[in-house]
């Protein structure tokens, strides 16, 4: 197949490629001279956000499918921020329907089920989105009308709290790194908050799972199905230092994570790496072990 991607050098991304090396791929990027070269794949610099050659290339290249990933500027969600992004995800999504694309996988994110508790099924209704949240909101929304008028599928995937080597500075796994690996206490604000922690590698044959089915549209959450607190987390990088565990009673918390049931009976997957292996795993790779 002809695959459209978009964030191949993000941190999702950079895993999807690798599992695309069967199809004949077009990577979209601001920079593609980061990406990886290989026979039957071709990378072109484009800023999704003004019109320009890249919509050309699009329609020369006639996709069969395409992936969206990319979001420019993280980790800023600012309002400034989300509406350069929604505006360059709608002059994509339109460009692809005139190519005559037949399915749009996009990346959304579990931030769009807002302040929620529990497991939460794609049809749960939100409480107080943030705006990030409202912008991939927005996004699907616009996806859903483009799609019935043009004619081809698309699967939205909210993603849930994905993690693994290559992940932000600023993020629970990498603080946690930089205080252990030196030594020191790490710093945990919201120890009894339950999360669903997935492993981008996980999240990464999820993407291409629903790419590759012949599910109906709609909206699948990706995630590991499973809630864990930020104080196990900060548990389980504090035996891989051998430092004391900061919480020997991990006290009761809040929070949500997905239910995958949708996505498992559509595609067959489910999340293969639990928090422990994947804690340890994203540690091993920080400390270049």
């Amino acid at each position: 197949m002809r695959v459209l991607l978009t964030g191949g050098t993000g941190f999702v991304g950079s895993r999807v490629l690798p599992l695309l090396e069967e199809h004949e791929v077009l990577c979209v990027s601001r920079d593609p001279v980061r990406l990886p070269q290989r026979r039957g794949m071709k990378a072109i610099a484009a800023d999704l956000g003004r019109d320009g050659d890249w919509i050309t290339e699009i329609a020369r290249f006639r996709p069969d499918w395409c992936l969206h990933l990319a979001w420019e500027g993280l980790p800023d969600y600012s309002l400034e921020r989300c509406r350069t992004n929604l505006d360059a995800g709608l002059r994509l999504v339109g460009a692809v329907a005139r190519s005559g694309v037949k399915r749009v996988v996009v990346a959304g994110t579990c931030a769009e089920y807002g302040l929620a508790s529990g497991a939460v099924a794609e049809e749960s209704v939100p409480i107080a989105r943030g705006f990030s949240g409202a912008t991939k909101h927005a996004q699907l929304t616009m996806l859903e009308t483009v799609a019935r008028e043009s004619g081809f599928n698309y699967q939205w995937a909210r993603v849930f709290f994905v993690y693994g080597p290559g992940q932000g500075q600023g993020s629970l796994i990498p603080s946690l790194q930089a205080s252990y690996a030196s030594g020191r206490k790490a710093d945990i604000r919201t120890p009894a908050t339950f999360q669903d922690f997935v492993h981008v590698e996980d999240v990464a044959s999820a993407l291409v799972a629903l790419m590759a089915s012949e599910t109906p549209s709609g909206i699948f959450n990706v995630g590991s199905g499973q809630p864990t607190s930020v104080g196990h987390v900060a548990n389980l990088a504090a035996d891989y230092y051998k430092m004391p565990r900061p919480f020997e009673r991990l006290p009761g918390g809040h929070g949500f994570w997905a239910d995958t049931h949708k996505i498992h009976a559509s595609t067959g997957w489910c999340a293969r790496i639990g928090i422990e292996e994947g804690v340890a795993k994203t540690l091993a790779v920080f400390d270049g072990r």
